[in-house]
């Protein structure tokens, strides 16, 4: 019998057993993890990359991975064999490099404007109080005379106390002459005492704010006392290992034993990025006592172990939409083991938290009269429309491919990413990577501009073909047809050509028709067209660096005024840290969620038809983007 040896793949903290001489891919996707190959594990198409970050392994030579970049520690893991315990990196999933937007400059920007209350009044206190002694003519209990003090001195009702809490009380109230300090939770109409020390405290007030997307997930810690943002982390959501959106992991956990597994990786995705922080921040993790959590719908039943079948089967009715608080203990969040969760409420099957919990950080719930658009475009996109009076809601199912996901070239907001691409009328091409040096791929930005260059100078027809006679020496044909090439393989980062394929610009035309069909059902809806809209409120790190010229020439957006047009950044995330600073924004979010009118476009008749229209550069009614119809006379290109 050979030898079993220990891989563990990174960044999914994975561990898995193997005999010598296995093969690195196959031990991969034995594991359950996320990793291309299209030749069939011959070593040519170069997909299969990965780093050896410790131990030895037999390694092939090959074609497609360069001398250079093997230098680096990476090699092909079709190639590898196992020889001993390894430590392996899959590089697309690099966490160090990601660069999600964790902050929002129109939030820092704009406080006083936005529709959240930016105080500090949280649900959880730190209080100091006085505890008298017991005696003979006054035998109330230790507790009781605790709960008597700090209503006399602090004006709080505490109703009740946790067990952990109770079975320190008798020695913590007499060590220090009944001075004390207490950590109360606003439970209902009442406190609950979850933690008691004696002075002078060693402990800090913190709370933990996470946005856990169905891709990344980011996650910050605030101080209580205060409001100070003290450190902040991102990486990828474990569970990609299990599917790469949300539809994909509810069909994973309909197998048994599956529905478990995808809440111990999001609990174990949140406790690696909390440890980083509390490490960053110099504070103990017994320190945080709430967490406020924003998630889609899928992913909020994922977290709480909730099964997420009926999302997606008709009528699509999700568990429960308004969360109840629960224990960080009883999810196993390596928090302190009192501390309360808090999860934004969803509004439907496809509208969740993330959502309600970001409009927190917009101005629509300010004004009654203006009329805005929401959208939220990652893996799903999610539009609200309204104002302070009225909101409606609805989702679509966009898919990965502008986050890396879905096209050959595609990639993360990673370093070695390139996030901005321009053409000229001569057809030169320039390019901006994250963090400089040679690019690996594009991101979700670069791929807009590409794709809106490439129709603008006439590259593309509407449809997304390639002229092959206005390409020339850019258009490539291989075993996956025909595309343009983007850089030579001697300037890109894995010494191959990097090319966008027709079958990329496919999906990408359908993740951008998606987006806008369902904005435009959703107006309809309503009642109301796009030249209505007063402003266009865009979130995620996707929007952050979106050009919005080339947005609208691809149809992705709407033609407006380009001063309708706001970034807004991560708002999910500081929705959940707004949550985090005040009860006023718990309550806020939660009547927020109870007040949408929800439109489930799966159930809409009009929705294919709104879709199919928009599978057109910018789309079959050219008249829904005038600033593009100008430019499109017969024999002439966008640039001329």
């Amino acid at each position: 019998m050979r030898k079993a040896f220990k891989v563990e793949f990174l960044p999914f903290r994975s561990t898995h057993s193997f005999a010598r001489g296995t093969n690195l891919l196959d031990a991969i996707r034995k594991a359950g993890l996320p990793l291309k190959s299209t030749c069939g594990g011959k070593g040519t198409c170069g997909e299969c990359l990965v780093r050896i970050e410790g131990g030895e392994a037999r390694i092939r030579t090959s074609a497609a991975l360069p001398e250079e970049v093997r230098r680096l520690g990476y090699a092909l893991a079709c190639q590898t064999e196992i020889e001993e315990d390894l430590t392996v990196e899959l590089p697309r999933f690099e966490e160090q490099s990601i660069r999600t937007v964790a902050g929002s400059r129109f939030f820092e920007e704009h406080r006083d404007r936005i529709s959240g209350v930016f105080e500090v009044n949280p649900v959880v206190r730190k209080i100091q109080v006085s505890v008298p002694a017991a005696t003979l003519s006054d035998n109330s209990s230790d507790l009781r005379r605790l709960q008597r003090q700090i209503h006399k001195e602090k004006g709080l009702r505490c109703l009740q106390a946790e067990h952990r809490v109770l079975k320190k009380l008798a020695a913590a109230v007499r060590e220090k002459e009944g001075e004390v300090t207490a950590i109360l939770v606003k439970t209902g109409p009442g406190w609950t005492l979850v933690d008691l020390q004696p002075n002078p405290p060693s402990k800090n007030l913190c709370g933990l704010a996470c946005d856990i997307g169905t891709t990344t997930v980011v996650c910050e810690i605030a101080d209580l006392e205060d409001g100070r943002v003290l450190s902040t982390t991102t990486g990828f959501n474990q569970q990609l290992r299990c599917g790469e959106d949300v539809i994909s992991r509810i069909d994973y956990a309909r197998r048994p034993g599956r529905l478990q597994e995808l809440q111990t990786l999001a609990v174990q995705t949140i406790n690696a990025l909390a440890e980083k922080s509390c490490r960053e921040a110099g504070i103990s993790s017994d320190d945080i006592y709430y967490v406020s959590v924003a998630g889609n719908t899928t992913m909020t039943h994922l977290l709480l172990g909730l099964d997420p079948r009926f999302i997606r089967e008709e009528p699509y009715i999700p568990t429960m939409n308004l969360v109840p608080m629960v224990k960080a203990s009883d999810l196993g969040l390596n928090v302190n083991p009192e501390a309360r969760v808090h999860c934004a409420p969803a509004v439907g099957s496809y509208v969740g938290g993330d959502i309600t919990a970001g409009l927190l950080s917009t101005p629509i719930l300010r004004d009654a009269e203006k009329t805005s658009l929401f959208i939220d475009a990652g893996t799903n996109g999610e539009l609200v429309i309204g104002n302070r009076d009225w909101l409606a809601t609805c989702a679509c199912s966009a898919g990965p491919a502008f986050e890396g996901g879905g096209t050959k070239c595609g990639l993360p907001a990673i370093e070695g990413a390139i996030e901005a691409v321009t053409i000229s009328k001569s057809g030169d091409l320039a390019y901006r990577v994250i963090g400089g040096g040679k690019p690996k791929g594009l991101c979700g930005s670069g791929l807009v501009d590409l794709l809106a260059g490439l129709f603008v100078h006439g590259y593309l027809d509407r449809s997304g073909k390639l002229d092959q006679e206005r390409a020339g020496k850019r258009l490539v044909r291989n075993g996956e047809g025909t595309g343009f090439l983007v850089e030579k393989a001697p300037r890109s980062y894995w010494g191959r050509d990097l090319i966008l394929t027709e079958k990329d610009i496919t999906n990408l035309i359908r993740t951008k028709g998606a987006i806008f069909s369902a904005c435009a059902l959703l107006l309809k809806n309503i009642g109301l067209t796009f030249d209505q809209l007063d402003a266009v409120y865009i979130a995620g790190g996707f929007g952050q660096h979106l050009d919005v010229d080339n947005a609208i020439r691809i149809g992705l957006l709407p033609d407006l005024d380009r001063e309708k047009f706001h970034y807004l950044g991560n708002t999910s995330l500081s929705g959940a840290y707004l949550v985090l600073l005040s009860e006023k924004n718990r309550e806020l979010v939660n009547a927020i969620a109870g007040k949408m009118t929800y439109i489930e476009l799966n159930a809409e008749p009009g929705y294919m038809n709104e879709y199919t229209g928009s599978l057109f550069l910018p789309h079959t009614d050219i008249g829904l983007f005038p600033s593009v119809k100008k430019f499109l006379r017969p024999g002439k290109r966008l640039d001329d």
